[in-house]
């Protein structure tokens, strides 16, 4: 990813900065919470029929708040990444599922 997640984490930590938002260790359950409503906000959007952009919206805004979380943590979300996608490749088809998947 070349540095991709790391710069766009540094872009999320200028604006949440800037907008007042804390990054400070003791935010990070409330970061959490935001995050999941998020996801929660996309799921509702698309259970109402609402236009396949309105969900990518909060599907962005979930991403916008994992950086940021990653950056507060101060995590390499590059190095992340990259690790986690060679652990999951490696990984057994349909790894880990019993029913459905």
């Amino acid at each position: 990813m070349a540095e991709y997640l790391n710069k766009r984490m540094e872009e999320v930590r200028e604006l949440v900065d800037a907008k007042g938002f804390s990054s400070d260790p003791d935010r990070i359950w409330e970061m959490l919470a935001l995050i999941h409503t998020e996801i929660s906000e996309a799921t509702d959007a698309y259970k109402k029929g609402k236009p396949i952009e309105e969900v990518g919206e909060e599907l962005i805004d979930a991403i916008i708040r994992i950086l940021h979380l990653l950056s507060a943590l101060g995590l390499d979300a590059d190095e992340l990444f990259e690790k986690k996608m060679a652990k999951n490749w490696a990984r057994p088809y349909k790894y880990n599922t019993v029913r459905g998947g």
